[in-house]
């Protein structure tokens, strides 16, 4: 074979990681707009994007943990914690920007605690983690002593519920939290250091990155937008709610995944994992008003995180060998 033949060879990895995630939102869009009834209501579009906008925001935080190699599986109890207590915080004070600052700074603390403990002590992130799931569901629960946080002001519903015009608001801060988060990540040198840490970290410390630094800093980022989460989930339910965000991590690791971000690292975008969450949204919608099982709807999401980890491993594979 001439290697103008071997050229023009069709490679399966190199198409899918240029057209793979928008070819499956329009197949799953159009099949879902043609077959299930109602789901192309105004109502039901604008309910996906509030039903996804809090997993969005911490699946754009995943990304750059899972770029890095890293993990967090502690996004619900996380959100729980901090949540509440902006809740807390806005009755006591009747202030929706105290609530804001103190979500924001509970979410960078809890952030960087955990990068300092997976970076000082070379602790596994996936057990740092889970250690924090524990630690922070048990916090939401003493904190609230088990009970719901109502009475919160109009302005900290507004940022879960209310609309800006037709555009929900919940959406318009996803869309903020993404264009800072893509200029962090395409524009500047830290945005090379963390492809550069997860691609080969070892290659990255011996051309002067410090890969503890690069991936302290990245929890930071996560932590602040973990509690972006916690004020879009508990403005949403217009309370605070201790035992909410239950298997948010699920829904926002899932997006991080079948939005191409590899789970071995050094490659993903965050243009991918907002459209992995629009599907994932799109996908537990349908299955919803076709009135499928809870339990069958889990099963489904463990399906589709196999099935996008399989891709990555193939689609891998075959451009190692287009090389």
């Amino acid at each position: 074979m001439s290697k103008q033949a071997e050229k023009k060879k069709f490679n399966f990895g190199q198409f899918y990681g240029k057209y793979g995630i928008a070819l499956i939102f329009v197949v799953i869009f159009v099949a879902a707009a043609l077959f299930v009834p109602g789901f192309m209501s105004t109502y039901n579009l604008k309910s996906i994007l509030l039903a996804i906008a809090c997993t969005t925001v911490l699946g754009f935080g995943a990304t750059f943990i899972i770029i890095l190699g890293h993990i967090n599986i502690a996004y619900g109890s996380e959100i729980a914690f901090i949540g509440c207590i902006a809740c807390m915080v806005d009755v006591a004070t009747g202030s929706v920007w105290a609530a804001i600052a103190v979500a924001l700074v509970i979410g960078v603390i809890l952030g960087a605690v955990t990068g300092f403990i997976i970076t000082k002590f070379s602790i596994p992130a996936f057990i740092m983690t889970l250690a924090l799931t524990e630690a922070a569901r048990g916090g939401a629960v003493l904190v609230t002593k088990g009970n719901t946080i109502s009475g919160i002001s109009s302005g900290f519903t507004f940022m879960g519920q209310g609309y800006v015009g037709p555009i929900p608001m919940a959406v318009i801060i996803l869309l903020i939290c993404f264009g800072i988060m893509w200029v962090i990540l395409n524009k500047t040198p830290y945005g090379r250091y963390i492809y550069a840490v997860g691609g080969n970290s070892k290659a990255a410390e011996a051309s002067g990155i410090s890969p503890k630094a690069v991936t302290f800093k990245a929890y930071l980022l996560d932590g602040a937008l973990v509690g972006v989460g916690s004020l879009l989930l508990m403005g949403r339910l217009n309370s605070g709610v201790p035992g909410a965000g239950l298997s948010y991590e699920m829904d926002a690791i899932t997006a991080v995944i079948v939005g191409g971000t590899s789970m071995s690292g050094g490659s993903g975008t965050l243009g991918g994992t907002l459209v992995g969450a629009v599907i994932v949204g799109i996908i537990n919608n349908v299955q919803t008003l076709m009135g499928v099982d809870s339990n069958i709807q889990k099963i489904v999401k463990g399906v589709i995180i196999v099935g996008a980890v399989i891709i990555d491993v193939v689609t891998k594979n075959s451009a190692k060998k287009a090389r």
